[in-house]
């Protein structure tokens, strides 16, 4: 089946000619609704040359701008995106249940690690080419320590864990205040 003309039609393979061909469409996976459920654009493509570069809007579950990185051949292995913590300001605290690192393309600042309960927080900082991972059901908080947007690439394991379980429980963000 193949479209002609916006009509599809089928016809038997005859001689050198090939049966048509039609356009198998993957079915969204619980990760996919979540993406698309967060408000913010998704890229997909094979690579990306510059995350700093891509398209970003208002990331409520956050608190600051970003966008999702879907590269073809990774789904089923790791969600990514980029986050912009806005200048002088901080994103939101969050939990989870899910490994996540961070790079730093551009900026600096502090990250806040706590356990829930605990009045202690772990602080240590970060600048551009930093790399750091989030402890497994820590709290924690990014904080940008200038009055310049800093710019974050996020990596996580969300989406094994989306895959294998139902999305509610394994994202919570605590509110601020």
């Amino acid at each position: 089946m193949h479209e002609v003309s916006e009509t599809k039609h089928w016809h038997e393979p005859s001689g050198q000619n090939r049966a048509g061909f039609g356009k198998f469409g993957r079915p969204k996976t619980p990760y996919d609704l979540f993406m698309e459920s967060e408000g913010i654009p998704i890229f997909r493509d094979i690579g990306l040359k510059n995350a700093t570069t891509l398209p970003m809007a208002p990331w409520k579950r956050l608190g600051g701008r970003g966008s999702y990185i879907q590269l073809h051949g990774t789904e089923g292995k790791w969600g990514s995106y980029v986050v912009e913590v806005p200048g002088a300001g901080a994103l939101n605290p969050e939990k989870h249940l899910y490994e996540e690192v961070y790079m730093v393309a551009e900026g600096r600042g502090t990250t806040e690690v706590w356990l829930e309960g605990d009045s202690k927080k772990h602080v240590f900082e970060w600048q551009r080419g930093s790399l750091f991972s989030i402890p497994v059901n820590a709290m924690h908080r990014i904080v940008n320590a200038s009055s310049s947007p800093a710019i974050l690439i996020g990596g996580t394991t969300a989406r094994i864990s989306v895959m294998k379980a139902s999305l509610s429980g394994f994202i919570s963000t605590a509110r601020p205040g």
